[in-house]
């Protein structure tokens, strides 16, 4: 007689649910954090000087995300203030039972401030089941940088992400009215490797920058892209500068696409021709 699963769903099991929240504020003609807050397993550093943009960056010490598990992360920029927040290390979404991981990132940007949103990759192993959501409020002459990069399976291993759900979705809005609604999903039966899919590529890379110059920066944000030498298309929509990247290998890519937000920062937003510190550790 065959032995029974000892545990046939993920509801049987322990899973974490973290939260975390950030707030910035312009003082003193200085962007000041006012707000850290963490629950298990999210935790959050601040290790940068005065000097520099404010820059927070967000770790999950449980080393991954398994099915089940619910995080969420609030952030607040205030009128003026100029900041930004990145990810300690790539964040792993392990395979699931049944239930999917759901990713919660809740942003708003005061009037005439500036945010940057720049996590470093999200790698889904084969047979995870993640939902994950980005909404932005801006408000009036707001400006933010936005990024995610997903990579599918683990090359290193020889992995092929064969089975698996994914619902990656991104709402813009500006002064509460919505700009940007974009869902991208793949289900177990879903042609990811397909030509209809991703071509057999394993990454896919998206970078949106919302401002009132983001029509007058395409051209040269397009052959700023086309230097990193991966497939990729640029457009601009609504006053938002959206571009996607496909790519086959994540070492690379991931090295390349590093460079291309440098210079963006430093194109877009007057930073440091470089991404944040943690992405070079």
């Amino acid at each position: 007689m065959a032995s029974e699963v000892p545990f046939p769903s993920d509801r049987f099991l322990q899973r974490n649910c973290g939260s975390a929240r950030v707030g910035f504020v312009r003082r003193g003609g200085r962007t000041v954090l006012i707000e850290r807050f963490g629950s298990a397993p999210l935790r959050l550093f601040s290790p940068y000087g005065a000097d520099a943009v404010p820059e927070v960056v967000l770790a999950n010490v449980s080393g991954g995300v398994a099915g089940g598990d619910r995080l969420g992360v609030v952030v607040g920029v205030g009128p003026g203030a100029d900041a930004a927040m990145t990810t300690q290390a790539a964040e792993k979404v392990y395979r699931a039972l049944d239930v999917p991981a759901r990713i919660d990132v809740d942003i708003r940007v005061g009037a005439g401030a500036a945010f940057e949103w720049l996590p470093q990759e999200t790698i889904l192993f084969d047979g995870a089941r993640l939902g994950r959501s980005l909404s932005v409020d801006l408000g009036r002459d707001a400006r933010a940088l936005l990024a995610e990069m997903l990579v599918f399976g683990r090359a290193a291993f020889g992995e092929r992400f064969r089975v698996g759900m994914v619902r990656d979705r991104w709402l813009i809005d500006r002064e509460g009215r919505p700009v940007w609604r974009d869902t991208f999903g793949i289900d177990d039966d879903g042609p990811l490797h397909a030509r209809s899919g991703l071509g057999g590529k394993r990454v896919l890379a998206t970078l949106i920058y919302a401002g009132g110059d983001a029509g007058e920066r395409l051209d040269a944000v397009r052959v700023l892209a086309g230097e990193c030498g991966y497939c990729f298309g640029a457009t601009c929509v609504r006053g938002l500068l959206v571009v996607r990247f496909l790519a086959g290998e994540a070492g690379r890519f991931k090295a390349a696409f590093a460079e291309f937000v440098g210079r963006l920062r430093a194109l877009l937003l007057g930073r440091p021709p470089s991404p944040p510190r943690v992405w070079l550790c």
